[in-house]
């Protein structure tokens, strides 16, 4: 049996990272894509054997572009695609810059929106496209309305894509974590005790008691992107340790 091939955008850090590497434990082949050389390196390198990583930025057309050139003449055609690249920066709506909305948007809708579209030719029939949103989308945050958007624009077009692919076997499913513990916090310019008061928060006020994990993320993102899900549409996971219910 050949081993299925899966294609994870943002995957060197944080969900991305932790999902390649349960998906590698179970011995699927894995692509990732990173923004920068190094943290590409450095992620490939720690996941080890049957993990391909590929420079690509997804705010770029070009970039997405040339990812999937490479994909389709090294690999052929995938089973899977994790849209799991994304940026979060808090900023209050009133502050809100537009290239602070553009930055936000042009990775995490319309980078998400084209890779879609370009990777469709070479996804099998059947496959699976995961998307990776946020309980943002029904549950307000202050400081968040152009993550909040761009996650929402994002589920929006899953029932669209539904409705579309159904003749080609391409089934699309949502994954939408809580506040996980992972360098998104950092890069969103939260200083290290503001990190440090929002995992306290989510850990005290969990049924779980306890912040959320890229890891425990990963096995419901493989559950979606395997055959298991075979029957799913638009389906919606909420994985925050029960903090929204």
């Amino acid at each position: 049996m050949n081993k299925q091939i899966i294609v994870i955008t943002g995957g060197t850090t944080g969900i991305g990272f932790a999902c390649a590497d349960y998906l590698l434990s179970l011995d699927y082949t894995v692509i990732l894509t990173g923004r920068t050389k190094e943290n590409l390196d450095a992620a490939v390198l720690k996941l080890g054997r049957n993990c391909i990583g590929i420079l690509s930025d997804t705010s770029l057309l070009h970039d997405i572009n040339e990812l999937v050139l490479q994909v389709k003449n090294n690999y052929g055609n995938i089973d899977g695609l994790f849209i799991n690249a994304g940026i979060f920066k808090a900023s209050s709506f009133e502050q809100t810059s537009e290239e602070l909305f553009d930055e936000t948007m042009n990775i995490n809708f319309k980078g998400a929106f084209f890779t879609i579209q370009k990777f469709l030719p070479i996804l099998k029939n059947p496959s699976s496209i995961v998307l990776n949103t946020s309980i943002v989308v029904f549950k307000s945050f202050a400081d968040t309305s152009v993550y909040t958007a761009s996650k929402s624009a994002l589920e929006s077009i899953a029932k669209v894509l539904n409705t579309e692919l159904a003749d080609r076997g391409i089934r699309v499913n949502i994954v939408s974590p809580g506040v996980t513990e992972s360098p998104i916090q950092k890069k969103s310019g939260m200083s290290d005790e503001a990190i440090e008061n929002l995992i306290e928060h989510f850990a005290s006020t969990s049924p779980i008691r306890r912040i959320v994990q890229p890891t425990d993320i990963a096995p419901i993102v493989e559950f979606l992107l395997s055959n298991k899900s075979k029957v799913l549409r638009n389906e919606k996971i909420i994985v925050d340790g029960g903090t929204t219910m």
